[in-house]
């Protein structure tokens, strides 16, 4: 409601960064009620639905405001560019509209971040007009194969967690901090084994529920993004997660581009593409951090990300070219950038999973 009254009074031009502003500080202000308050006997999280709400009204501010230079929106998962027309907001949603877009319920629990106009269309029924109908019959494409698909894969992954959570503990590596501990007499090399398997467990975690609710899209009918070369029908528009574009990603920047897609875009639309060119990593990761929370363990990810992401693009454009001349210089390139790009997320994610400082620092020294 605070965002709808500053869209209705803010100067256009203004509009982007003052929602922005606005909104990432009550964020912040509950991330910290969280982090003081949140106790054993007490415990009342709202951050995670505030955050996915907060990235709604944010790129919505910004479409409004760039709807003035006729730029795009964006989605990372959309294919086909839309001419701008059919992307721009020009004027500010009803309070139905509004209210109805910012709580929707398909995504509002864990994402992923639904655009606007895409939520327009879809209610407007746009996704099935024209062009978009089944090319063979005319008829309406149909979501059941996607969604059985992305719940098989959810179950999946719900079960992996619940079978491994316990062998492979993330809360081992917070013995590091008492230097009698057992896992400080582990090897670097081990620790670092249990470190990737115990957070490739937490990911689980996330497969599951972005899976479940790209399931949840597409069975109300949200997420169709056109048809393959041969006419079956896509449904990843909205789209969280590519599990095996990560898992087995050859580089950083793939492997981050397969993570929480939408909020890439998200973070492409609001932090990347605004300002200088010079520092536009480091305002997508800042941002990134400060959306997240407080917890040191943030930083220290999203610090490690900024440097890796930016030495492996300096890294494969100077060592790329060497490997392409013969398959198998190739190949011995592409096992070695694999087996790096994994040393390297588990090396900058432990921090992540395990918040607080202190086992973060023994984790690294």
């Amino acid at each position: 409601m605070l965002t709808y009254v500053l869209l209705k009074t803010v100067q256009q031009h203004l509009m982007g960064n003052v929602v922005l502003a606005a909104s990432m500080l009550y964020l912040s202000c509950i991330h910290l009620h969280r982090q003081i308050y949140h106790t054993a006997d007490y415990s009342l999280d709202i951050t995670g639905p505030l955050m996915v709400i907060t990235q709604r009204v944010t790129s919505l501010a910004y479409s409004l405001q760039d709807s003035i230079m006729s730029r795009k929106e964006i989605n990372s998962n959309t294919t086909e560019r839309l001419n701008k027309d059919e992307n721009r907001i020009d004027k500010i949603p009803s309070p139905l509209e509004y209210f109805a877009y910012t709580l929707a319920f398909q995504t509002l629990m864990c994402g992923p971040v639904v655009f606007y106009p895409d939520y327009i269309s879809f209610i407007e029924g746009a996704r099935v007009d024209g062009a978009q109908k089944d090319k063979t019959s005319g008829t309406e494409p149909s979501p059941r194969r996607a969604v059985m698909y992305k719940v098989a894969g959810s179950v999946a992954a719900a079960f992996l967690y619940l079978s491994l959570a316990q062998k492979y503990s993330i809360k081992v590596l917070e013995g590091l901090v008492d230097p009698t501990s057992e896992e400080r007499s582990w090897s670097a090399l081990y620790l670092l084994w249990y470190a990737y398997l115990s957070t490739l467990v937490v990911r689980c975690k996330y497969y599951h529920a972005w899976l479940l609710s790209e399931a949840i899209c597409n069975n109300s009918g949200m997420g169709f993004n056109g048809y393959d070369n041969d006419g079956t029908p896509k449904w990843d528009k909205m789209s969280n997660i590519d599990v095996f574009g990560f898992e087995f990603a050859q580089n950083f920047r793939t492997a981050i581009a397969s993570w929480n897609k939408n909020t890439n875009a998200w973070l492409r639309s609001v932090a990347y593409e605004r300002g200088g060119a010079a520092w536009r990593t480091a305002r997508v990761y800042a941002l990134s951090a400060v959306w997240h929370g407080f917890h040191p363990g943030y930083y220290l990810t999203f610090f490690a990300g900024g440097l890796f992401t930016v030495a492996a693009k300096k890294v494969r454009t100077f060592a790329r070219p060497l490997f392409l001349d013969s398959r198998p210089k190739k190949i011995f390139y592409d096992s070695l950038s694999f087996l790096t790009t994994r040393i390297a997320m588990t090396y900058a994610t432990v921090p992540f999973v395990l918040l607080h400082l202190s086992p973060s620092l023994a984790f690294y020294g």
